[in-house]
């Protein structure tokens, strides 16, 4: 009976020192991304939504940030915890790939869509994604994506 107990107790601890270990280690990589995002010198965030006859952009820098509807245009500031936000959705990968990520859906080449375009500058370079419909970004973007489109709604 006291093997059995002894037995239970330990696996009970291995189980605990493994969870322990598991949620440093998702807080590092959490750390790691920022800190990557950070290190690109990422200098602003645009994106671009259009069809015939309806136009919506949103620029975004570490300070400024500009909404664009039909023509009318809104400058705002851009908060530091928004910044921050975005630059942890930025995808952590290479930002070349970008432009390979394919779109879900096609409904954009019959007007059934906004076609969308979300660009990143870094360090005086743009890095620009495919075209894709407006509400149905690729999977690596659509976090960073859906955060841009609530400066849409803001307004």
């Amino acid at each position: 009976m006291i093997y059995i107990k002894t037995i239970l107790l330990a696996a009970t601890a291995l189980v605990a020192i493994q969870c322990d270990a598991q949620k440093k280690a998702n807080e590092k990589n959490s750390t790691v991304q920022t800190a990557t995002a950070s290190k690109m010198n990422i200098q602003k965030i645009e994106l671009e939504e259009m069809t015939r006859g309806s136009r919506r952009m949103v620029t975004i820098t570490p300070t400024v940030k500009m909404v664009e509807i039909n023509g009318t245009k809104t400058e705002m500031k851009t908060g530091t915890t928004e910044w921050n936000t975005l630059m942890k959705l930025i995808p952590s990968q290479d930002l070349n790939k970008l432009a390979s990520y394919p779109s879900p859906t096609t409904k954009r080449y019959h007007d059934g869509a906004l076609s969308a375009d979300l660009k990143i500058t870094v360090g005086g370079k743009t890095f620009s994604s495919q075209s894709f419909d407006s509400g149905v970004p690729p999977k690596p973007i659509s976090d960073l994506y859906f955060e841009v489109t609530k400066n849409f709604k803001a307004r």
